[in-house]
């Protein structure tokens, strides 16, 4: 079976040579290569493309958090969100950029650095947004669910842990 080319359904030509390719980017998936010395032929003009669709990626299941909750940015300390829905749509937030997470783990070391980032941010934000009773309901959540704590801010809230 051909699909919209010479080649077999699920084979694409490859973007150097144009030889029939399995074989697709490990990053951004986008892309068909036949063997390694291609993928190091096309790699500079490939590499700004694969950067703009993972981050496109990265950057979408974020912007769904958005949409699910109706928001057009996190929300603030005295916003109209009641705290159970600000606790869940945090907890989702940090759900999404955990670096550590099953859907997350196998991403190579750039993507799972941006979603460090976007995390501690998230989090920070988080911290300035809740009382200090609400960030604890917020841990235990995250606690309950999983959420990564390695990659958790010092929280400004919390009393340093004592040495015994």
């Amino acid at each position: 079976m051909v699909a919209g080319g010479d080649h077999p359904t699920g084979i694409a030509p490859c973007e150097h040579c144009g030889q029939p390719s399995h074989k697709r980017c490990s990053r951004c998936k986008a892309f068909s290569v036949c063997r390694q010395t291609c993928m190091a032929a096309v790699w500079p003009r490939h590499k700004e493309d694969c950067n703009s669709l993972v981050l496109m990626r990265l950057n979408a299941r974020g912007l769904a958090v958005y949409d699910k909750y109706g928001v057009n940015e996190p929300p603030e300390r005295g916003s109209d969100m009641n705290v159970d829905k600000k606790l869940a749509f945090f907890l989702e937030m940090l759900k999404v950029h955990d670096a550590s997470s099953p859907e997350n783990r196998g991403l190579p070391l750039p993507e799972k650095l941006f979603l460090t980032c976007r995390y501690n941010n998230t989090y920070r934000h988080a911290a300035e947004t809740f009382t200090a009773s609400e960030i604890a309901q917020l841990n235990a959540l995250m606690h309950e669910h999983h959420v990564d704590m390695v990659n958790q801010p010092p929280q400004a809230n919390q009393a340093p842990a004592k040495s015994v």
